[in-house]
């Protein structure tokens, strides 16, 4: 396959080496490059062998077999947009646009293209063991999860909901299944245009969740929990560790190591390549923006928003 990487920095240099790595699986032939900064791109090309691509623009014109977007967010809809309208299969990173508005554009302009988004969570190897064994926590009755860190070396371009907090609203429907109704939140910003603290309440019918997110507190911070009748399991993601509290005790199972990114872009480029492979379903996308969009407006307007309000 032929792959486009677009944007080079922050997270699009760990797509490029993972996209490059799998050349070794004989999955990829050929990988572009694609940024507007000359350093980047040199540093593309002897690093990974990376053919450089100077400009999104130019790499629209390129014979590729699929796109990795992982520019500034508040460019994936337009970027996204170059390859999509010549039917090429693209994958723009998360949050897969800045507005729900321009989720639904671009969604509807890859409606018979393959289009997806990179929650590269859902293949942690944690989240893979909790979702195949949760029938042990008996009744699903709440979810609570946890993200902080320091403010993010990169364009300010979303707020910390987008940012942190949507990985743990994906998570909770694709390890439950369930998905929430109507959400209450409270938070702010303390400097800029976008929020940098806030907390999250869901509600799932029978079920709640709590996601708190911020950018305020040093240490990184990301844990999920997630509680049933019989029984509570809890992902550390900075420990790669998971634990099951139930009748007999704590339980502590052996990971299988693996990186999540390294996953998640291989199934990507197998869904591509007509191959299978697993990606995020547009429901998924839909959903996950609506959640943060409606946290967004009840942090505004003070009241529980649902979502088919939004």
């Amino acid at each position: 396959m032929r792959v486009a990487v677009v944007g080079i920095g922050g997270w699009g240099k760990n797509h490029l080496r993972v996209v490059a790595q799998l050349r070794g699986e004989g999955l990829v032939d050929t990988v572009y490059a694609v940024d507007i900064d000359e350093t980047r791109l040199r540093w593309a090309e002897k690093v990974y062998g990376a053919q450089a691509v100077r400009g999104v623009e130019k790499a629209a014109d390129l014979d590729v077999d699929a796109a990795i977007v992982a520019t500034p967010t508040t460019l994936h809809a337009r970027h996204a947009a170059l390859f999509l309208s010549r039917g090429v299969p693209t994958l723009v990173e998360k949050p897969f646009t800045a507005t729900l508005g321009e989720a639904y554009e671009l969604l509807d302009l890859g409606k018979r293209t393959l289009v997806t988004t990179g929650y590269l969570l859902r293949f942690h190897q944690g989240v893979r063991y909790v979702k195949a064994n949760l029938s042990k926590l008996g009744r699903f009755l709440s979810a609570y999860g946890k993200r902080t860190s320091r403010w993010p070396i990169r364009p300010g371009d979303v707020g910390v909901i987008k940012d942190l907090a949507i990985h743990d609203i994906d998570l909770v429907t694709y390890i439950t299944g369930e998905r929430a109704r109507a959400v209450y939140a409270a938070g702010g910003s303390t400097r800029g245009q976008y929020e940098d603290h806030a907390q999250i309440f869901g509600q799932y019918g029978g079920s709640s969740a709590i996601f708190e997110a911020n950018w305020l507190t040093p240490y990184k911070f990301r844990r999920i929990e997630i509680t049933g009748d019989q029984g509570i399991f809890v992902i550390d993601f900075a420990a790669d560790e998971v634990y099951f509290y139930g009748e007999d005790g704590v339980y502590r199972p052996r990971l299988e190591v693996a990186e999540p990114l390294l996953l998640q872009d291989r199934e990507f480029l197998l869904a591509a390549s007509g191959k299978g492979g697993e990606v995020v379903a547009v429901e998924d996308i839909v959903y996950t923006l609506k959640v943060c969009e409606a946290a967004v407006v009840s942090i505004k307007t003070g009241k529980l928003v649902g979502l088919d309000e939004v």
